[in-house]
């Protein structure tokens, strides 16, 4: 489902794409190489998938609040209208 939403909500993906590279930055100071640091869209679909997965009730609101699409709940099944 999520590879179907616009991500493209400048605020949203703006976060998205500072977290993406402070992580980034993180695991280049713990593996030692020093690269250029460049964020895809898969990172950031990929990212996305993980805060509504993995994170925490703030970060999953923070997300749900920049898609454009209504997010309801239908027969137990999350849909996008």
């Amino acid at each position: 489902m999520l590879d179907d939403i616009d991500i493209k909500v400048v605020p949203m993906r703006d976060k998205i794409t500072a977290e993406v590279k402070r992580y980034k930055q993180f695991q280049q100071m713990l593996l030692g190489k020093e690269e250029k640091i460049a964020v895809s869209s898969i990172d950031i679909r990929n990212y996305a998938k993980f805060i509504l997965q993995e994170g925490g009730i703030e970060e999953k609101r923070d997300f749900l609040r920049y898609l454009k699409s209504t997010v309801s709940l239908n027969k137990k099944k999350v849909c996008l209208v």
